[in-house]
C-alpha cells in the first residue's frame, strides 16, 4: 500500500498519519487526553510546567536557559561595587568621583563604551 499525501487515516479510521506540520492554534482544544477529557495547556508557574507568550528579539531581550528540570532562568544582572556618597566640595573631585562611576558601569555591563 502507498501513499501521495502526508497526511491520511487509515484502519478504518483506528490509525491517522501526520506527516507534515500540526499546528494547534491559540484557545483550541485537545480531546482524549485524561480519560476522555480535553486538554489546555497550563500557564507556567514555579509549580507548574506550562505556556508562557514571550517577547519578540528586539534590542531590549536578551537570552534566557532552561535547565535539565525544565526551569527558565535569565542572567542575572551585574553588581558593581559600593560607591559612596560625594562629598566633595570642588567641581573637579566631583568630576572626578562621577566618571569613576561611569566607568565601573560600563565595566560591569551596565553600560556601553563608546
Amino acid at each position: 500500500m502507498s501513499y501521495n499525501v502526508k497526511n491520511y487515516t487509515e484502519q478504518g479510521g483506528e490509525v491517522t498519519h501526520i506527516g507534515g506540520k500540526l499546528i494547534i492554534e491559540e484557545g483550541a482544544q485537545v480531546e482524549g487526553f485524561d480519560g476522555g477529557g480535553s486538554y489546555t495547556l497550563p500557564t507556567a508557574s514555579a509549580d507548574t510546567l506550562g505556556g508562557v507568550k514571550a517577547k519578540v528579539k528586539d534590542a531590549e531581550t536578551v537570552e534566557v536557559a532552561v535547565d535539565e528540570s525544565g526551569k527558565l532562568y535569565v542572567p542575572a544582572v551585574p553588581k558593581i561595587a559600593h560607591q559612596a556618597a560625594s562629598e566633595a566640595s570642588e567641581v573637579a573631585d566631583l568630576v572626578s568621583q562621577f566618571n569613576a562611576l561611569l566607568t565601573a558601569l560600563q565595566a560591569a555591563g551596565l553600560m556601553e563604551a563608546e
